[in-house]
């Protein structure tokens, strides 16, 4: 029964971490193609940010509320066979509400579409920007207290997307340039993707070895 028991752990971290790596490349891939129709309609990527795609041509629209939706599913499946990991260590209470609300207000961002649903979408947007942000702190900080086996180099990763999407906020008004939130979620995207393959591969090699 122990046996049955570890290889459907073995299966379920497996299928969180390849969540996370299908939904990273969709995400690209999709939201990519959309900037490519997106600027043939007039869009400057200097000035406007990712949610802007939606505005000026309706692939880019499509591909864009795609990408997001299908990355924030694939995302929660990831954060949720993480969760054991975090049970462990008797910091799960924190996590799981941070990362549900995190995923859902990400897959709200697809669904609000900001050129039908400006008002719901602002809401959504922030609401994963700020859970999205104390989740990649909360789990960096427990990195660095608990858990030795993880590089410092992931909480960096980790404060630095949450740094850069502060910055982005701040300075948006001032300097109207829409690089930093890119910057921002892709060190977003690289910190769950790397800290859901280290936790989640980290358990089957613990396992394995206790075998």
């Amino acid at each position: 029964m122990l046996e049955i028991n570890q290889k459907r752990t073995n299966n379920i971290n497996i299928i969180g971490f390849l969540s996370a790596i299908l939904g990273t490349i969709i995400f690209i891939i999709l939201i990519s193609i959309a900037h490519i129709y997106a600027h043939a309609a007039g869009y400057i990527i200097k000035e406007l940010e990712l949610s802007e795609l939606v505005l000026d041509s309706n692939i880019a629209k499509i591909l864009f509320n795609t990408g997001v939706i299908f990355y924030g599913i694939c995302l929660l499946i990831a954060l949720m066979t993480a969760i054991p990991y975090f049970k462990e260590k008797k910091k799960h209470k924190i996590f799981i509400p941070l990362a549900i609300i995190t995923c859902i207000s990400l897959i709200g961002v697809g669904v609000f579409s900001e050129d039908q649903f400006l008002n719901f979408h602002l809401v959504v947007a922030f609401i994963f920007y700020l859970c999205g942000g104390t989740l990649a702190i909360y789990s960096s900080i427990i990195f660095v207290k608990y858990d030795k086996t993880i590089p410092l180099f992931y909480s960096i990763i980790g404060f630095s997307a949450v740094f850069m999407l502060i910055f982005n906020i701040v300075t948006r008004w001032f300097f109207g340039q829409a690089y930093t939130q890119r910057i921002a979620i892709c060190l977003f995207i690289l910190y769950f993707l790397l800290i859901s393959g280290k936790i989640l591969l980290n358990n089957l090699i613990v396992m394995n070895k206790e075998n």
